[in-house]
């Protein structure tokens, strides 16, 4: 009788539990494996237990080697400068006194070097154009142009001076890509040297670096069709230097030459070594140095906007 009440009860305990925690899985899954040692099952054949309809799998974790997406070697892309001649150089001085270093500095380069002196505006057009569709750009690795003349703040002047001038946008659309698919892809430098009246055309500052291209090209027309058109930019892969003094240096009884081109000319001759960009930054500090101790209309003002996509470096040594 003593087992059979003892069963009796056991059998009332297990409907109150299964009554009270029907709505609970935490007091569900206790009653569970009370339940189960109850009926014999040892510690080492428990199933694992868990929150209801949720499967446990092992986290897998990737194991990364060390420096297995570093790259092992960084290489530096450069322009190719390698072809004999590097390029034209084409130099147009109006003014007279400030061109001969450079014509040899970039002779000793590599350049073939073409060399016009007191030019009209006619003039200047015109052999801009022709030396922009020259054949020989295909076999060469780079282009340089080196402009000196009066002019306004945004043209150079001829011999002739009229008002308007050539227009500087108008001198660099004449060797984009799509004018000049020759050198497309190459490296075009130009430096000017542009002497200009005081009044409203020098702006108060030392240099001004633009990395890009200008506001009003970036909203110039669509390009023509062209081959040129899927890999490089119409506008791509240039090197706009543009230097302005007060014509008032040309005034004197000795002009002297530029100190912009003189310091450029110096630079390229003697760390030829160095990209043009680095020589470039020491030109600036050359002339930053010499404007901190003259007076306003002995100044220079540099300005650099370039589209280089690679290190350049004007030597195939």
């Amino acid at each position: 009788m003593i087992a059979s009440e003892e069963n009796c009860h056991l059998k009332a305990e297990r409907i109150r539990w299964l009554t009270v925690c029907a709505m609970c899985p935490l007091h569900r899954t206790c009653h569970l494996r009370r339940e189960r040692l109850q009926n014999g099952w040892s510690k080492e054949q428990r199933p694992m237990m868990g929150p209801p309809d949720i499967q446990r799998e092992p986290v897998k974790r990737p194991i990364q080697e060390s420096g297995a997406f570093l790259p092992q070697h960084i290489v530096e892309e450069r322009y190719k400068m390698q072809s004999k001649p590097l390029g034209i150089c084409l130099i147009i001085d109006c003014i007279g006194n400030d061109t001969d270093i450079l014509r040899d500095t970039f002779t000793s380069l590599g350049y073939e070097v073409r060399h016009f002196l007191y030019l009209t505006m006619t003039d200047i057009t015109n052999i801009l154009r022709q030396v922009a569709q020259m054949p020989q750009h295909r076999d060469s690795d780079s282009f340089a142009c080196i402009l000196v003349s009066r002019g306004g703040s945004q043209s150079v002047f001829g011999v002739d001076q009229t008002h308007s001038g050539v227009p500087l946008d108008h001198i660099r659309r004449m060797f984009m890509a799509d004018m000049c698919p020759s050198l497309s892809g190459k490296p075009k430098l130009f430096f000017i040297q542009n002497y200009v009246k005081s009044e409203g055309q020098l702006e108060d500052s030392s240099f001004l670096e633009v990395d890009g291209p200008s506001v009003k090209s970036a909203e110039s027309k669509a390009r023509q069709p062209g081959a040129y058109q899927d890999l490089i930019h119409r506008e791509a892969d240039f090197f706009w230097s543009l230097c302005k003094a007060d014509v008032s240096l040309l005034e004197g009884p000795s002009s002297s030459p530029s100190l912009y081109l003189r310091c450029l000319s110096q630079k390229l001759w003697k760390e030829r070594k160095h990209s043009l960009l680095e020589l470039h930054t020491e030109l600036n500090r050359l002339v930053y140095d010499w404007n901190s101790k003259v007076s306003a209309k002995e100044r220079y003002y540099v300005w650099l906007q370039h589209t280089l996509r690679k290190n350049l470096f004007l030597s195939h040594k």
